[in-house]
């Protein structure tokens, strides 16, 4: 095979994030004609440190003579990458023993870990880096002559199981931005099995959806078919039907008094309330094709004398048919989530009230709409009339506490009779900011406390930004800010509780949902009079991208750790702005040892362990269906939807229950 060509054949395996046909592209571009140097090594990893391209180049080479060509570098990787615990070990100390004289002393020690700190964005202080060496030091420095021997390394490294898993998992992802290759298991339950646990319910709702709208659209195509109507008028009928259908169903997911009552039923788990916004958006968008074909084939049919029923006065029903499909489009088109989330969602918020001339127009439009139709919206003012009712008079904002992340950590008084269960969520209306704006937010306070309601608003777009600017300011200037609060209103979290083994996984902000959630579960456990609660273990997975955000909740975090007098809780902490290969695997050496010091954790000063790099969920929830005399888990999810998606397709591999935020 020619330098720098690569065959057809080959197989492309994982070489960090990146798969190594990545690799082997980046370096061969980057590749000079006297071989592979570190600059290109440096390119083709996306490092930050071109000493540290240099050291990789070394260690791997195992000499200073480099690599000729990017193909052999990359075969001496995939070497490492099927190797034994300790060939990598072996490598590792070479990475580090930067004079080559067989030890590792303190300074090459403190110049590695300054570089991995700088490639996981992690600042800390002085007296925080001395503690990580001293750590690193103590635990592997035996006999205290101040450096570190071969032999004392690979004891270090293969003495913790941690350490050695890490090392079998992920193999050189601890020398690169990297991921392990592994197959993943077939556990008992099939896929099958846990897409039944996971999706079984909306699916057979959505199947039952798409049939009823098949078959009005067929029963209307063949009737206007047998009547002798021509393609037009048929194809306008068919969608026509399946309109009238939609038009009364596109309000249903909006029942959310509804739905949080149905969630507390023997009927909570044959509705799929999770997914009420998305089958909100669905039906939307298909009523958004039905009236665009609809209209169409209207045209269409009038196309020979279209010039002279423009000019001429227009019908009720097509008067009212424009309209419809024109305030439709416009409403769907500013529901895009590249809309929502331009930082404009105002704009959303606007044009959704286009529904208030969307109903009349539809009832007088469809002829038989009023049969359809009448039950659901009548039943939606009664909703929207006991919201109005029920909203919370005016409650005075108590603090409003600029976090990282520019995140707003708003207090406000609890009313009178206000009761809600864990995890709900309520729409809040901030007049100071805007008069008429509702957004909703997951209450991050615990019931228990009878003075106080608590939200955390990320700065996402205007109304937030406003929210994490003008409040402070109006509180330091004496004033007293105020707001209005419909709800509350229940989610998937309502369950965790109530779950033997409960499983939270949450993204950024979207941890808020578990606070209320970990501060309720806290103080039942410090009330002798609380009831017992079926929860055996809960599981909380926290990813956030940088050392910042976890501010948010770390003290009630740190508190839950001091008074788990149970050893009820399991909190496994990620921060997914580092790096899972060598640059964050030596962090993790060095905090996993200050934690067997005890010593708090560097990132987030808790007891528990910040893992470098985004979680394998294969792994990790793995791990926790394994775990022995704990029933099957179920699993929470609040955060990005892709990400979402990710866990979910995990829990159908394991059989496990998902069950994910939405509002």
């Amino acid at each position: 095979m020619k330098p720098g060509k690569r065959s057809a054949q080959k197989p492309t395996p994982r070489f960090g994030f990146l798969p190594l046909a990545t690799v082997f592209d980046s370096l061969s571009k980057a590749a000079h004609t006297d071989g592979i140097d570190a600059h290109a090594v440096q390119k083709a990893l996306n490092l930050r440190s071109l000493f540290l391209a240099q050291r990789l180049l070394v260690a791997l080479a195992g000499s200073d003579r480099g690599f000729a060509t990017a193909e052999e570098f990359v075969a001496v990787a995939e070497k490492l990458m099927a190797a034994p615990a300790a060939a990598k070990v072996e490598f590792l100390f070479r990475l580090h023993d930067v004079n080559g004289d067989g030890w590792i002393s303190r300074d090459e020690l403190e110049r590695l870990l300054h570089i991995g700190l700088a490639e996981n964005n992690l600042r800390l202080s002085d007296g925080q880096v001395d503690q990580l060496i001293g750590a690193v030091m103590l635990g592997a420095d035996q006999n205290g002559d101040g450096r570190i021997s071969k032999t004392e390394f690979f004891q270090l490294m293969i003495a913790h199981p941690v350490v050695e898993r890490r090392l079998a998992d992920y193999g050189v992802s601890l020398l690169m931005p990297g991921k392990r290759a592994r197959a993943m298991t077939r556990l008992p339950g099939g896929v099958f099995a846990g897409w039944v646990r996971s999706g079984f319910v909306l699916g057979a709702w959505i199947a039952v959806y798409v049939g009823i709208n098949a078959a009005l659209f067929v029963h209307a195509f063949l009737h206007y078919r047998a009547a002798g109507s021509n393609i037009n008028v048929q194809l306008a009928r068919g969608c026509g039907a399946c309109l009238n259908l939609n038009g009364a169903l596109i309000v249903v997911p909006m029942f959310r008094r509804t739905l949080t009552w149905i969630r507390e039923s023997v009927f909570g788990w044959v509705v799929p309330a999770d997914d009420a916004v998305n089958l909100h958006g669905l039906v939307g968008g298909v009523m958004m094709l039905f009236g665009v074909v609809h209209s169409g084939a209207h045209v269409l049919n009038t196309w020979p004398t279209f010039a002279a029923m423009v000019a001429s006065p227009w019908t009720r029903t097509s008067q009212t048919g424009m309209a419809l499909l024109a305030v439709i489009a416009v409403m769907w088109v500013m529901s895009r989530s590249f809309v929502r989330r331009s930082g404009h969602f105002e704009l959303f918020h606007l044009t959704h009230l286009g529904y208030i001339a969307v109903v009349p127009l539809l009832f007088l439009h469809g002829p038989v709409f009023w049969i359809w139709g009448t039950a659901p919206w009548a039943w939606y003012l009664v909703e929207r009339t006991l919201r109005a009712r029920r909203r919370w008079g005016k409650s005075r904002i108590l603090s409003a506490n600029g976090l990282a992340a520019e995140v707003t950590a708003l207090e406000f008084e609890r009313p009178d009779g206000f009761d809600y269960a864990p995890g709900d969520y309520i729409f809040l209306c901030v007049p100071a900011v805007a008069r008429h704006e509702w957004h909703p937010f997951t209450l991050t306070s615990a019931p228990e406390d009878k003075s106080r309601l608590s939200v955390h608003i990320r700065s996402v777009g205007n109304w937030t930004s406003a929210v994490h600017e003008r409040v402070p300011e109006l509180l330091e200037w004496g004033e007293e800010p105020v707001v209005h609060i419909d709800g509350p209103y229940g989610t998937a979290s309502r369950e965790i509780l109530d779950a033997p083994h409960a499983v939270t996984i949450a993204a950024g902000i979207g941890v808020t949902p578990f606070a209320s959630i970990l501060q309720s579960l806290m103080l039942r456990q410090n009330d002798p009079d609380a009831p017992a609660l079926p929860l055996q273990k809960l599981r909380f997975v926290w990813l956030s991208r940088d050392q910042y955000s976890f501010e948010w909740f770390r003290d009630l975090l740190a508190t839950m750790e001091t008074q788990d007098r149970h050893n009820l809780m399991d909190i496994r902490i990620f921060m997914t702005g580092g790096r899972s290969d060598m640059a964050g695997g030596l962090l993790d050496v060095a905090q996993y040892l200050l934690r067997r010091q005890k010593r708090g954790d560097i990132v987030t000063g808790l007891k528990s362990h910040t893992t470098m790099g985004a979680p394998d969920f294969d792994l990790l929830l793995e791990e926790f269906y394994r775990i022995p005399n704990l029933p099957r888990p179920k699993v929470f999810f609040c955060g990005p939807a892709p990400l979402g998606r990710k866990v979910a397709k995990t829990c159908r591999r394991l059989g496990l229950r998902f069950r994910k935020e939405r509002f």
